[in-house]
């Protein structure tokens, strides 16, 4: 069996060819009702996964992969891919299952891994207009999904590559941890840098600390609660990892420069 490293050199692209289209065999456009984990399964198709909203979580092949709002991800068929992590409620996406000819001839054109920084663009109105006909009425359906696929595929493959800046995916990260306390070791540990030397790039490229936006999280996260929810103040300051109400108080109107009760009540009355 070859080993991981052979797997991220040689098998991370996607061959399509010129001789035969790819098979779309089912696609469509989903919104997670509640958090859910990706399933757990070893398909014989591949699959292609576009996120328009939030964030998905899949690991394959022993990879964890964090797919953000505006980015794309193949997984390919023969490799158990399941989710570690919950995709989190109202998450939306786009997923194609397609086949690629046993027989590869011709020229062959590869297809990145994973993209991002789609969100607007053509590639995204494509991957909407794909749904749309799949599920059409029209005879031809089967022919105009794969005929547009195909054209969606030669469209990644032609799009110049958008790298992630190491602060867009600290931000990423950090966006997961509003019910903990900010915690240098784990930064460090999960992007298996010093955190001085993180924390030095994401002052340069953000103007403000890791500290700063991740506390920044937190109180969106508990202005959210306020106004969408019924829970207590202490109930909220709990679930956001804060160990004592006071201090959660505290942060927090140094933050929105009013208590949370004050909070709730200025944004009922608008009501």
């Amino acid at each position: 069996m070859e080993n991981r490293a052979d797997y991220m050199e040689n098998s991370i692209l996607i061959p399509i060819n010129e001789t035969a289209l790819p098979l779309v065999s089912d696609c469509d456009m989903l919104t997670a009702a509640e958090s859910f984990r990706h399933m757990d399964r070893t398909a014989d198709f591949n699959d292609m996964i576009y996120v328009a909203e939030g964030k998905m979580y899949v690991t394959e092949y022993g990879i964890d992969y964090e797919i953000g709002a505006g980015e794309l991800l193949f997984l390919k068929n023969g490799l158990r891919h399941f989710g570690k992590r919950e995709t989190p409620r109202g998450t939306r996406w786009v997923y194609v299952h397609f086949y690629l000819p046993d027989e590869i001839g011709g020229e062959i054109v590869y297809l990145p891994k994973k993209m991002c920084g789609l969100s607007g663009s053509v590639i995204e109105e494509k991957l909407y207009k794909l749904c749309e006909i799949f599920h059409s009425s029209d005879k031809m359906r089967k022919h105009r999904t794969n005929a547009l696929f195909y054209d969606i595929l030669l469209d990644i493959c032609s799009e110049p590559p958008k790298s992630e800046s190491i602060s867009d995916k600290i931000c990423a990260f950090l966006d997961t941890q509003a019910d903990k306390n900010f915690s240098k070791a784990l930064i460090s540990e999960h992007f298996y840098l010093s955190y001085s030397r993180l924390s030095a790039k994401f002052k340069q490229e953000k103007g403000i600390s890791m500290g700063q936006y991740h506390n920044a999280v937190r109180m969106e996260k508990a202005c959210n609660l306020l106004r969408s929810t019924l829970m207590s103040v202490g109930e909220i300051s709990d679930l956001l990892g804060f160990a004592d109400m006071l201090y959660f108080s505290k942060k927090f109107r140094a933050y929105a420069g009013v208590s949370p009760s004050e909070y709730r009540r200025r944004v009922q009355s608008k009501y």
